[in-house]
């Protein structure tokens, strides 16, 4: 059952600074509803405006990151239709991210294009890395889109693009302190002109941190250093060039599990970890040519040692790098981008022998062809086919497509729709890792593979103050690894695909109000139904997905726009998880808790120029688990400072 507690104290919280503000007299729409012509750089190949994209879609704007103050992505993505976040305690801690039911590695993660997706922890995304201090925006597109992006891209694409401006010159800074002995401190600014432009950014985030364990009473702590330099050269009429490089030095103390009683329990284990991003591109187009050509490579590394008592246990590191050659041709209204890539993928693990060698150098390749085809068949209707070709080094070939379809049925009602096929790779770790005592690969497993569609509506109310979507989604997956199968020869876990399919479907609902120029408002729900093959027959519902999300936000400011009320409330579904007692106990299901994380954050302009903030998180001191036996963060307030100016 949800708890509805928090929503009387939501309500009542609102109610007072919203008829402050309506009693201004201003009817006219606030800046709440989002703008669909804008163009984002994820749901093609080539640049698209979001409302010719049938996937739904969200974009998280440099704007309400500041309206939030929000420091870690995850904490704005608990707010986004299909997703759900699990973290294993506090700052620091594994965070994986799950939308609309699917695995965590079948979210596909890019950094400014570069595939950020990590070999080390399964084909993941290290969420708990990403802060938010030189990102301008976040593109999201949900839906299968591995016709695009190749494997892991099977559930949604989430595109971090770090900001930049050939505009004025301009330096930002904040910092802030508060719960936990947290401290945080951000620089960053730009420099351009008509030829071209610099950016750079620096972000430092430290924090005591807190027990994670339901025993004991040792503070797991966490750090993380995030600096970014990009740059942009007109070098000619014809041609641009561009480079990137971000990179991540981050420490966080954990607490293991305790064979004896199976949960975490204190100890003196930490992890370090670096992370490299890396891009260098250049575009050129000559006038009067149908054809833009576009060259680039990307670079990712990944570097993670795991300390016990101060003493190396074990470390992993992974690399990619990926070359790429693209030409989009324009005729007409439509356009057709072709493109060829290469990527090669290593990774290596080291580790005491134990009864057996962890030890181990890994490589893959994969050389592809993409096709995207962006299409109007008429003032209301456009449409997009893509389709890719995997030649890979280590399983067979293999052909992802997608159609994506919008259709204006009115002024007021515009329909989507979106079918494609889905393709994740097993990951080193699944094919070929172990762990002494507990974990051992197993190199014959196949790709998983999947068919998704979804279908949508998005309706104007109010002149367009009110903005509606409702979104039908379903997956249906195929040869599904499952990596926690008991090998009775080796008493071992190992990984191996499951016969049978696992479907995932549900619906979205979003909606944005703009109730006057002073006061928006937003909501959402998901509910979203995974199941998987059991072992004795029929179907068994998947661990660490929440049948139901939601999300409420209001964003609120005077009339003179000095001071500013971003007000949040975030629904965390009840959900499944897995608890292994010591041996020979078998593996029990529990059941975790739903919950809502209520939060606020208070700004008021000092200057033009300086603002200070208020920012609490998880007001009603929810006491919850989103992993069994990690305990989350309470109740938490940070107090600080921001300065902006052009140079």
């Amino acid at each position: 059952m949800f708890k509805l507690r928090c929503m009387p104290a939501f309500c009542w919280t609102l109610f007072p600074f919203t008829l402050a503000l309506a009693d201004s007299g201003i009817d006219s729409a606030a800046d709440t509803v989002p703008d669909f012509d804008q163009i984002i750089v994820t749901g093609a190949l080539a640049p698209i405006q979001l409302n010719q994209l049938g996937s739904a879609s969200t974009v998280i704007s440099r704007d309400e990151i500041e309206r939030r103050q929000a420091r870690y992505v995850t904490d704005l993505l608990r707010s986004v239709p299909g997703f759900s976040v699990s973290q294993s305690g506090g700052a620091g801690a594994q965070t994986q991210v799950r939308v609309r039911g699917a695995e965590a590695n079948h979210v596909l993660v890019l950094i400014d294009g570069v595939r950020a997706n990590d070999p080390t922890s399964g084909d993941e995304f290290r969420w708990e890395y990403l802060s938010t201090g030189n990102i301008e925006r976040i593109e999201i597109v949900r839906g299968p889109q591995s016709a695009l992006w190749g494997s892991d891209a099977v559930a949604a694409v989430v595109h971090v693009v770090t900001r930049q401006n050939e505009g004025e010159p301009r330096l930002n800074a904040y910092a802030e302190g508060g719960s936990l002995s947290t401290g945080n401190a951000g620089l960053n600014g730009t420099l351009g002109t008509d030829s071209g432009s610099v950016s750079a950014g620096l972000e430092y985030l430290d924090t005591e941190g807190y027990n994670i364990s339901r025993s004991g009473n040792e503070v797991d702590g966490a750090d993380l250093l995030t600096a970014s330099l990009s740059g942009r050269l007109h070098a000619s009429d014809s041609l641009t060039i561009s480079a990137g490089l971000r990179a991540v030095d981050a420490s966080s103390q954990y607490d293991p599990v305790d064979f004896a009683s199976g949960l975490p329990a204190d100890a003196d284990a930490v992890t370090d970890t670096t992370n490299y991003f890396a891009n260098l591109g250049a575009s050129l187009h000559r006038d009067g040519s149908r054809v833009t050509h576009h060259l680039r490579v990307n670079y990712f590394e990944s570097d993670n040692s795991n300390l016990m008592d101060g003493i190396e246990a074990s470390s992993n590191g992974s690399d990619r790098i990926g070359y790429a050659y693209q030409a989009d041709i324009a005729f007409a209204h439509n356009r057709l981008s072709l493109a060829l890539e290469h990527e090669r993928t290593r990774f290596e693990q080291r580790g005491a022998v134990i009864f057996g060698d962890p030890n181990q150098n890994q490589s893959i390749d994969v050389t592809s062809a993409i096709a995207d085809f962006q299409a109007r068949g008429s003032d209301r209707l456009t449409w997009l086919l893509s389709a890719r070709f995997d030649d890979n080094s280590d399983f067979e070939n293999a052909f992802s497509g997608r159609v994506s379809t919008v259709y204006q049925l009115t002024d007021v009602a515009t329909l989507r729709a979106n079918i494609g096929t889905g393709r994740s790779n097993p990951t080193f770790i699944e094919r070929y890792g172990y762990f002494p005592g507990q974990f051992a690969g197993n190199p014959e497993l196949k790709p998983e593979q999947s068919l998704s569609y979804d279908i949508g509506l998005d309706y104007e109310f109010l002149n367009g103050a009110l903005l509606t979507q409702v979104s039908l989604f379903r997956q249906d997956l195929r040869d599904e690894i499952n990596g926690y199968v008991f090998d009775p020869l080796t008493f071992l876990t190992t990984a191996e695909n499951v016969d049978g399919k696992s479907r995932r479907s549900g619906v979205e609902l979003n909606a944005w109000w703009s109730f006057n120029d002073l006061v928006g408002l937003r909501a959402s729900y998901t509910y979203t139904e995974a199941d998987e093959p059991a072992a004795t027959g029929g179907d068994t519902r998947e661990l660490r997905r929440p049948r139901h999300t939601a999300s409420l936000a209001a964003d609120m400011h005077t009339s003179d726009e000095r001071m500013r009320a971003t007000l949040t409330a975030d629904l965390g579904g009840e959900r499944l998880d897995i608890f292994y007692p010591p041996f020979p106990a078998p593996a029990q299901i529990v059941t975790l808790d739903s919950h809502w994380l209520l939060g606020l954050t208070l700004q008021y302009r000092l200057t033009s120029s300086l603002d200070v903030f208020v920012r609490g998180s998880n007001l009603l001191d929810e006491d919850y688990e989103e992993v069994f036996g990690y305990r989350t963060q309470g109740r938490t307030a940070l107090v600080g400072i921001r300065t902006r100016f052009g140079l």
